[in-house]
């Protein structure tokens, strides 16, 4: 990050770009993922996923109390050498990589489902593409500010879910603990995918203004986190049982189609809207990350020709995933491997600081 004074981030900023790399467009599917196993308590499930990003969380407040001006890509070099270190840098790159790509790809799915059937998709992945360069080549700043604007929108639109609940049936929550605790963990699995995106406090907190309310930062933002992804797993298992929200490809959206506002001829067209706005945000925050990363290995300081190389590479492989069914099957498989990846490597290194704290003591 450029370690400019007038770069540095306040709290409101830091927790509004964390809680827009946290959430993906994966909310929009993570109820019918939850409830394969955990069934009506599925909401349940994503509290207890909720236990991974927590423990990214407390890393990170250990990783800026000991080193509060370094960021991982430099403590990975530090603490694991060189060649590992770099290594170590481009697997972590590739998390972000790919989260762009699955994200513009199921923008573009969502869109062509229940907006612009009439686009192929090339004409949506060049478009998306090029605003996210754009909007993540204003640096930092300019994303905290999208990304405040993004997070009122996501709570608004969140919280305009509470319509459908004179439609749904409480009974539909019940017995609460049915599927057993087996099930319940089981389907808690699936809801850590969506927390994926939390590793991005390893890259900005030295840009911390207060780096001593990391703790409240990273807590705040998990919170609130948390908080819609269990709202909105809850509204769709209330609204429509969790047998229709198990094979919904999108159930937030048919819980959206529902809702009937007076003043508005279609909610789901609405939400849909400003939905891609929040979008439009996760895929600029996660290109901007992956580029960051990429100039640190490659010691480009010019962020253009960076983005002169991801442009042509992220349109090549949209290209390659054909459907949705192919998008979700990419990211089963990947983001299991990303997670334990992020868990192993980021605790190595924590292992790593304490063990050389001890020994100077």
């Amino acid at each position: 990050m450029d370690k400019v004074k007038k770069n540095f981030l306040e709290e409101s900023e830091t927790i509004a770009i964390l809680v827009g790399f946290i959430i993906g467009i994966n909310i929009l599917a993570l109820p019918s993922e939850v409830v394969q196993d955990a069934k009506q308590a599925g909401w349940i499930s994503v509290i207890v996923g909720g236990l991974y990003p927590l423990y990214m969380a407390l890393l990170s407040i250990y990783y800026a109390k000991k080193h509060p001006n370094q960021n991982i890509l430099t403590l990975s070099n530090i603490y694991l050498g060189r060649i590992l270190g770099i290594i170590c840098n481009i697997l972590f790159m590739a998390e972000f990589g790919l989260f762009t790509i699955v994200t513009i790809v199921g923008l573009a799915n969502i869109f062509r489902v229940h907006a612009t059937a009439f686009l192929t998709p090339i004409k949506i992945f060049i478009p998306t593409i090029l605003l996210a360069i754009y909007l993540s080549n204003k640096g930092i700043k300019v994303l905290v500010r999208i990304n405040k604007i993004s997070l009122y929108i996501i709570v608004t639109i969140t919280m305009l879910l509470v319509i459908s609940l004179k439609s749904g049936d409480y009974l539909n929550l019940f017995p609460i603990f049915g599927p057993g605790i087996k099930n319940i963990f089981s389907g808690s699995i699936q809801s850590v995918f969506a927390y994926s995106g939390i590793e991005a406090i390893f890259l900005f907190y030295p840009v911390l203004k207060e780096k001593n309310k990391i703790k409240k930062i990273t807590l705040k933002a998990l919170f609130i986190t948390m908080s819609i992804y269990v709202w909105i797993t809850f509204i769709c298992i209330y609204s429509l049982g969790y047998k229709v929200t198990s094979i919904a490809l999108w159930p937030v959206l048919l819980v959206a189609g529902g809702i009937d506002i007076p003043i508005l001829i279609n909610f789901r067209f609405l939400f849909l809207f400003l939905w891609s706005i929040v979008m439009f945000m996760i895929i600029a925050n996660e290109n901007y990350a992956f580029a960051y990363i990429l100039s640190y290995i490659c010691k480009i300081k010019d962020k253009k020709k960076i983005y002169w190389f991801i442009f042509p590479v992220t349109l090549l492989l949209c290209t390659i995933i054909k459907n949705e069914v192919q998008r979700r099957a990419l990211i089963g498989y990947i983001v299991p491997k990303i997670v334990l990846f992020n868990i192993t490597y980021i605790s190595i290194i924590a292992i790593l600081i304490f063990i050389k704290d001890k020994g100077r003591k």
